[in-house]
């Protein structure tokens, strides 16, 4: 049963990456209203930064609540570089996961040695002290921040002011080019002592298993990963602050979407931010600066519920589902074969 549930599982997640590109690539064109295309960006990003997390904490064990250090450095990367020098987003983009991914594997040194819950505490006060640095740096606008100028439409600057369609396929392209390297990592070595360190690192490391190592390149993927979405927002917004940009509320979101879906999955940060993205954008929405922290009370009572009830995630209800089914079948076929 273990073989064909395998094989069932493989041939499960072709049909469903291919039926869900096929979906992302005409789904904008079907929602063709503004506010519901920018849902569907938001969408598209938090599910990148939702895979970011998820090689840190879902797959590594290293559960961080400071993702908007990373996010927001990698806007200012980018927007500095722009603002100041004239550099192409493009190479800013691609500075800025880089500078993150430095940024990273720095911090990363002592980080390192933290577990569970002393790791997560040291990532939000990293968070933090970020925030503080960036609205008392006066060389990249202090509190005031960064305005982005504006330059010619098209994909070589970046910028779009008459449609969101393109800024869309950029985010969704990203969520494509994660998805690969995710397929790739989980059957690669570094997926298995990423998965190994995550359910017991003293064990992994008698067995041979450079944690340190591994934890540092879990770390800088996932801040390059979440750098890149940081110069992708700035370019969206075409304005930088530390107050927005460096938010614990971002860090706090970027975590709940993989847990709500299922960490430790590739399409756990995908169904989390399917779900809990347009509930936050219509809350805003719908209730304006009165139903501020309203999207995160919501957030709150889901995974409330689903530790509960679904510790696993949606992605358990899910397997569970799948493995029942094949059960079922393989009970069917020895009722009607019962002398094989």
């Amino acid at each position: 049963m273990g073989g064909r549930l395998m094989r069932d599982n493989r041939q499960t997640q072709t049909i469903m990456l291919i039926v869900f590109a096929v979906v992302g690539l005409a789904l904008p064109l079907v929602a063709r209203a503004r506010f519901a295309q920018h849902i569907l960006i938001m969408i598209a990003l938090y599910a990148v930064l939702g895979e970011a997390w998820n090689i840190m904490a879902g797959y590594a064990g290293m559960v961080s609540i400071g993702q908007a250090a990373f996010f927001g450095l990698g806007a200012y990367v980018s927007s500095f570089l722009f603002v100041e020098y004239s550099v192409n987003p493009w190479i800013g983009f691609i500075a800025s996961g880089l500078v993150t991914a430095a940024f990273g594997t720095l911090v990363g040194l002592p980080f390192s040695r933290l577990r569970g819950r002393y790791f997560a505490i040291g990532t939000i006060a990293l968070g933090q002290m970020i925030k503080v640095v960036f609205e008392n740096w006066q060389r990249v606008g202090a509190a005031t921040g960064l305005m982005l100028p504006l330059v010619g439409e098209g994909v070589a600057n970046f910028q779009f002011h008459t449609t969101k369609l393109p800024y869309y396929y950029i985010a969704f392209a990203m969520l494509l080019a994660v998805i690969a390297f995710m397929r790739a990592m989980e059957r690669s070595r570094m997926g298995y002592y990423f998965k190994a360190i995550r359910e017991n690192e003293d064990v992994a490391s008698g067995l041979g298993v450079n944690k340190t190592a591994y934890k540092l390149v879990a770390i800088a993927v996932s801040a390059g990963i979440t750098g890149m979405c940081g110069t992708f927002l700035a370019q969206y917004s075409l304005y930088v602050e530390p107050e927005y940009m460096f938010n614990h509320t971002i860090s706090v979101t970027i975590a709940l979407i993989p847990v709500f879906g299922g960490a430790g999955s590739i399409a756990g940060p995908i169904l989390g931010s399917a779900i809990l993205i347009p509930i936050s954008e219509l809350t805003r929405a719908w209730l304006g600066s009165g139903g501020t922290g309203i999207d995160l009370m919501l957030y709150g009572a889901f995974i409330v519920l689903m530790c509960v009830y679904e510790p696993e995630g949606l992605m358990g209800m899910v397997r569970r589902a799948r493995e029942k089914a094949i059960a079922r079948r393989e009970r069917r076929g020895s009722t009607q074969c019962p002398n094989l």
